[in-house]
């Protein structure tokens, strides 16, 4: 996967089938009413009982709103991803004005998936992994993937400001490397790889793109 910058947002490309599906799945995550998703998003936050009653009462519900909300303009923006050129990938452009839903989104994502999966710390740091299921490595790969994509939109990674019409130009290009490391977010959720081995998140700075980062692999 690659990400540039363009005036308008943020364009990311080079995805596998299941990075497709893993975005997919956010807005389904924030709709989430299993007892530990709302445990997660929604938690205690006052220690008088009565102070909680009202918390929940007048606070939450305007949470959920908000979240809804969020989630209504992830499922837009996935919506208009589309296929780069003749590369049988998929390339997705953030708006620059929706970076802030993303970013709230995401998170969100990352705890649903914590809390729906059983996961643990020592997993999410790559110790112990041999100890999670399949089903629980497929979703610290996906927690990870996540997470890049929030990096990006952070600012973590320094992109400079990409032509628009350069990004089709060199999406082919990028192909070609993410044909190397394509199959290294899929073989994690096959169960193949390790999901939680630290990693360089790019591997240095890579000047072949406008305003590219490189091929990004999934964060221990």
């Amino acid at each position: 996967m690659w990400a540039a910058r363009i005036p308008e947002g943020y364009v990311f490309g080079g995805m596998s089938t299941e990075c497709v599906r893993t975005l997919e799945g956010v807005p389904l995550l924030l709709e989430s009413r299993d007892p530990r998703v709302l445990e997660r998003l929604y938690p205690d936050t006052c220690s008088d009982e009565q102070d909680e009653a009202q918390w929940r009462e007048h606070a939450v519900p305007e949470l959920e709103r908000l979240f809804a909300s969020r989630g209504t303009i992830v499922r837009k923006d996935l919506a208009t991803m589309r296929a780069a050129a003749d590369v049988a990938s998929r390339v997705l452009l953030i708006p620059e004005g929706h970076t802030n839903a993303w970013l709230a989104s995401l998170n969100a994502a990352r705890l649903a998936l914590y809390a729906l999966n059983d996961l643990n710390a020592d997993w999410m740091s790559g110790y112990e992994l041999e100890s999670a299921t399949d089903k629980q490595r497929e979703a610290i790969a996906r927690i990870h993937l996540l997470a890049e994509v929030q990096a990006v939109l952070l600012g973590d990674f320094d992109l400079e400001v990409a032509d628009p019409d350069d990004v089709e130009k060199f999406a082919a290009e990028a192909a070609a490397e993410d044909d190397d490391l394509d199959g290294e977010l899929d073989d994690e959720l096959d169960g193949d790889g390790d999901a939680g081995t630290d990693s360089d998140p790019a591997g240095g700075d890579d000047d072949d793109g406008p305003g590219r980062r490189g091929p990004l692999s999934p964060r221990g």
